[in-house]
């Protein structure tokens, strides 16, 4: 087991990208198939599901089946995390470059800063 202090992005999405690596060997080994850009794909989006399922339910627009807690936001907002990595990594994008470059953007954009 990985025991961690704090995290960059490219060192965290590095450290997903080795897990999904490994974790992928065992599927192949035992199911005969591997995921894929699809399968992580339509893993971000059942993630996104589960995060917005929970944010109605904290918010008040979802009767929850069981009460929805921060700490299962915190949980599916970091599954969510963990398979856009995976996209990431699967394409080689750097994304703490990228998030970098975004934040800038967003900067020029709304609080119209020239850098």
């Amino acid at each position: 087991m990985v025991i961690l202090m704090s995290l960059t992005i490219s060192k965290a999405q590095k450290l997903a990208f080795k897990t999904f690596e490994e974790i992928n060997r065992r599927i192949k080994t035992a199911r005969g198939k591997e995921w894929n850009p699809f399968v992580i794909v339509t893993d971000i989006l059942e993630e996104a599901g589960e995060v917005a399922s929970v944010v109605k339910g904290l918010e008040g627009y979802k009767p929850p089946e069981k009460a929805k807690t921060k700490e299962m936001l915190t949980s599916e907002l970091s599954d969510l995390l963990y398979s856009v990595f995976l996209l990431a990594g699967y394409y080689r994008i750097n994304l703490e470059d990228a998030f970098i470059q975004t934040i800038r953007n967003y900067r020029r954009r709304f609080l119209h800063e020239d850098k």
